[in-house]
């Protein structure tokens, strides 16, 4: 896994380079006459996911970290699908672009709580599998907070 000041100056960059993370927007998140079209949201993750095995209460830390891992992908996979529905409802250009800053400060925020939450088990093996478990279950909330947003929107959740 990454050293903790590695893994915070990559929250650093993330937020200076946030079209990569959460792709839709220019970079300025200015709306122009004209400009680029707009796309939904989507979160890739960088890392290679390890597998998740072992009986859930017989887990070492990396097979921990690795359900932890699997978890977040198919919460994300729910997040981009329910994020597409919202962005497709959205009236006008404008919204579109406050949805996919709303995407990115989201997903900065998810990532540098759960870092922080982490720093309980800082330098040990736990550490990881606590960040992985944070972002999964932030990503729970999220999937609710999207739900409601859609259902909002006249769509169905």
């Amino acid at each position: 896994m990454f050293s903790k000041a590695s893994l915070i100056a990559a929250i650093v960059a993330a937020i200076a380079i946030a079209p990569q993370l959460v792709a839709g927007a220019p970079a300025s998140g200015a709306v122009h006459a004209g400009a680029a079209k707009l796309q939904a949201p989507v979160i890739r993750e960088s890392f290679t996911p390890l597998p998740c095995t072992g009986k859930p209460n017989d887990r070492s830390t990396l097979q921990q970290e690795g359900c932890a891992e699997q978890q977040i992908l198919r919460t994300e996979a729910r997040i981009n699908t329910l994020a597409s529905s919202v962005f497709g409802r959205l009236p006008d250009r404008a919204a579109k672009v406050r949805f996919i800053t709303a995407q990115r400060a989201w997903l900065t925020y998810r990532r540098a709580d759960c870092l922080s939450l982490s720093d309980v088990f800082e330098g040990g093996s736990q550490a990881p599998v606590l960040d992985s478990q944070c972002a999964a279950d932030r990503n729970q909330q999220r999937i609710k907070d999207l739900r409601t947003f859609l259902t909002d929107l006249g769509g169905t959740g």
